[in-house]
């Protein structure tokens, strides 16, 4: 089931830069560009978050958090990021954990946010699993293959060493050599590439968006073998 995403503010670069790649895995994304103008679409409609770039126009920020967090509101309990400027993070930190859950700077590179974003959208629980996976892009005229390993494996995604001259936003194929198994293949997304510094790995994260066969059943029960 498609998540669904909604924006309000003035679109920046980093989200002008998402939007393809949350479509691309799956994620439905609703844009408004005033907060007092969302008002009403949000008492009568459910998002499983919301993005909203600080100053919030039309509405004071408490106006705008308890608009959302109103008891009977569809997105109560949805995620509720911020995205702010660095001189303004202190009139918004008061509301983080009062009704807003991140606030990110809106000018952080395109994989922090959507770390963000995959952070409060929830996950599936992840397993350190090292299989060999085959990657192949086909290009207009050509095709390019990658042999690597998995770094950990979830029903939903893989963390894959290499691959950084896959753009994000890159649709992959990939077959998964599994010990004991035939192999498992499908479709993966480019997501993110990896922070060298903080993860200790040059590669990507990418979102599986689709099995050939039984594959999404097998990858389930060895996840839970695990």
């Amino acid at each position: 089931m498609a998540h669904e995403l909604l924006v309000i503010g003035t679109e920046t670069r980093v989200v002008k830069q998402m939007a393809p790649v949350l479509r691309r895995v799956g994620c439905n994304v609703h844009r408004i560009p005033r907060a007092d103008h969302a008002a009403t679409l949000l008492l009568g409609t459910r998002f499983d978050l919301i993005l909203a770039r600080y100053p919030v126009e039309g509405v004071s920020l408490e106006e705008f958090v308890s608009t959302v967090r109103a008891e009977g509101s569809p997105c109560r309990d949805s995620g509720l990021l911020m995205m702010v400027a660095a001189d303004e993070v202190g009139e918004v930190a008061h509301f983080l954990k009062r009704g807003v859950n991140r606030i990110v700077a809106d000018d952080s590179p395109c994989d922090r946010m959507l770390d963000a974003i995959a952070d409060l959208l929830g996950v599936a629980p992840r397993r350190s699993l090292r299989a060999v996976v085959q990657l192949e892009l086909w290009l207009k005229n050509e095709g390019r293959r990658l042999l690597t390993v998995t770094e950990n494996l979830s029903a939903t995604g893989m963390l894959v060493r290499g691959g950084t001259e896959f753009p994000v936003g890159s649709l992959l194929g990939f077959e998964l050599m599994l010990p004991g198994q035939q192999p498992l293949a499908g479709s993966v997304v480019v997501a993110r590439h990896t922070d060298r510094l903080r993860e200790h790995i040059d590669g990507f994260g990418g979102r599986i968006i689709s099995f050939s066969g039984d594959g999404q059943d097998r990858l389930r029960s060895l996840l839970a073998a695990g």
